[in-house]
């Protein structure tokens, strides 16, 4: 946890509560989690502009993470969806998953771990997606369409890869012989996009 912004070293270890579990939440025991990105970008405060959302002088999220794949502990009130003991996997745009246990809605982007998959598989598989999910459909993209993906070998750019070739959207490319190659294995042989997949 921390509890201001700075480098690395201004997280440490340290026992908190566990989350509690309300109406409609489940709270995951993680196994898995990733530091990314975000984390850094939240952790140090900087861009200076994205303390507007994360708090001015202090952070308003200690415990950071928001990548995390474990088990289902306990469920809440009304909880239809997961049960305890299943595997699942998901994103957590509040934080937190950085802890023993995360507490989040049945409803969040939170879902069972695939047949044949670890956790240390799925974790690192939601952050990139989940931006390339919300800015392909904020730009209303659909399948038949032809799009460029600018840095398309990164965690966003290759995940808007993969999720442009399930809507069924075409043509996406990128300059340079290693990243074409790395856009090419993204695309699963006799991979036939499903239309209207994102939706």
């Amino acid at each position: 946890m921390r509890t201001t912004y700075g480098p690395p070293e201004v997280v440490h270890l340290t026992d908190v509560p566990a989350p509690e579990v309300g109406p409609g939440d489940v709270r995951v025991a993680v196994h898995a989690t990733t530091v990314n990105r975000t984390d850094c970008g939240v952790r140090a405060g900087h861009p200076f502009f994205i303390r507007a959302f994360t708090g001015l002088f202090r952070p308003r999220a200690t415990v950071l993470g928001n990548e995390f794949a474990g088990v289902v502990e306990s469920v809440g009130p009304g909880v239809t969806r997961f049960s305890a003991g299943e595997r699942v996997f998901g994103y957590s745009p509040r934080f937190g998953a950085h802890a023993d246990l995360l507490s989040i809605s049945q409803d969040g982007l939170v879902a069972a771990v695939p047949a044949g998959l670890s956790f240390e598989d799925v974790a690192p598989a939601t952050e990139g997606a989940h931006y390339a999910l919300s800015i392909i459909r904020k730009a209303g993209i659909s399948g038949g369409q032809d799009v460029l993906v600018n840095g398309a070998t990164g965690a966003i750019g290759s995940a808007a890869v993969q999720l442009l070739a399930d809507l069924g959207a075409g043509d996406r490319r990128v300059r340079g012989g290693v990243r074409r190659a790395r856009v090419r294995a993204g695309r699963r042989p006799g991979h036939r996009p499903r239309r209207g997949g994102l939706h």
